[in-house]
């Protein structure tokens, strides 16, 4: 008798624990761009693939005009397209159009040179961590990019991690 009070206890803790789990998820920040930090590199590369859809779909032309619109962004998650050479034509900030990756643009505060990584990307895909301006803070930020090669075009997507306090680990790696 003692052993099913002790089950239907711990059932009950069990049903209170989920309980708890699902109405604070469901409660949680609506924000459009809020995303589990553990989900983040999920969601960039599902947010990629959908451009790559999306190209496939409704072709150049019209991918690269929805890309370059205020309805494709959401605070800090937007698509950002290359072309071969890596002249940005798909990007929200509509004052980097044109520019190149090869230099100027392509490296960031620590003297990295992420645009060149990125050129270097595949149909596979690639992680590019760099700094760059995050359009929700208005400052410098450490962005993890993932980038994949389609149709002679560079897509790619990222995160910032939102805190200065990271850099000094960040130029770390990149020694």
């Amino acid at each position: 008798m003692r052993n099913v009070w002790l089950l239907g206890g711990l059932a009950t803790v069990l049903t209170t624990v989920a309980l708890a789990i699902v109405l604070s998820a469901f409660f949680s920040s609506s924000d459009d761009d809020s995303v589990d930090l553990v989900d983040r590199e999920q969601f960039t590369v599902d947010l990629v693939q959908q451009a790559l859809e999306r190209y496939d779909r409704d072709g150049r032309y019209d991918t690269l005009k929805y890309y370059n619109s205020a309805e494709s962004a959401s605070g800090e998650w937007y698509i950002f397209i290359l072309d071969a050479e890596g002249t940005v034509v798909a990007h929200i900030n509509q004052s980097l159009l044109g520019r190149g990756v090869k230099e100027g643009l392509g490296v960031d505060a620590t003297g990295y040179r992420f645009g060149e990584v990125m050129l270097g990307t595949t149909e596979d895909g690639l992680w590019v961590d760099y700094v760059f301006f995050n359009p929700k803070t208005g400052k410098q930020d450490v962005k993890h990019s993932w980038v994949v090669r389609h149709d002679g075009l560079i897509f790619g997507s990222g995160w910032y991690e939102g805190d200065e306090a990271l850099w000094p680990d960040f130029q770390l790696r990149l020694v």
